[in-house]
């Protein structure tokens, strides 16, 4: 960890305060990873990290029988989501694989 950073041109010290540190940015990602690991998330959860709205996360996503077939637990066991039981009930979605699942198929999801 460093707390100090010391610049070669001049004498000078920049002092952090105690609030921050300097990681490496591979200590970030693996941080950033493990932050969602066994974590789930709410239908809310996914609508404000996606910035769509709920028509739009149900219809091109949720509801669209190819993707589904990916992501619903009872339909895949690498799936992601666990569908509501009856209408009304509640999705999670397992975070981690989410954010994964998100990052690898958006253009296939925003038909890019």
């Amino acid at each position: 960890m460093i707390t100090q950073l010391k610049l070669d041109l001049n004498p000078i010290t920049i002092q952090l305060p105690e609030s921050h540190i300097i990681i490496s940015k591979n200590d970030y990602n693996h941080l950033t990873k493990e932050a969602s690991q066994g974590r789930y998330m709410t239908l809310n959860d996914v609508l404000e990290m996606l910035s769509v709205s709920r028509p739009w996360l149900l219809e091109n996503v949720l509801y669209k029988p190819a993707v589904r077939s990916k992501i619903d637990i009872d339909k895949n066991k690498d799936g992601f989501v666990k569908y509501p039981q009856n209408q009304g009930g509640r999705y999670y979605f397992l975070a981690s694989k989410c954010k994964k699942f998100f990052e690898e198929h958006f253009a296939e999801i925003f038909d890019l």
